[in-house]
């Protein structure tokens, strides 16, 4: 497997967690929400995007 592929598996991975973490989020208190696990996978999802956007312009580049 190359990066790019670990990358798309990790952002699958990280987007079932938000949804888990969004469906044990309680309306009705919301001051009891799980928001580091919101946190984390957001910002897990938004790493794993540059770090895609970093290996196509390396693939790019040696192309020329």
């Amino acid at each position: 497997m190359n990066r790019k592929t670990q990358a798309y598996i990790v952002i699958g991975v990280a987007m079932v967690l938000l949804i888990i973490s969004i469906r044990d989020l309680n309306f009705d208190n919301l001051s009891e929400g799980p928001f580091s696990g919101i946190v984390g996978a957001l910002l897990l999802i938004l790493s794993m995007i540059v770090t895609i956007r970093d290996i196509k312009k390396k693939e790019e580049s040696k192309k020329k």
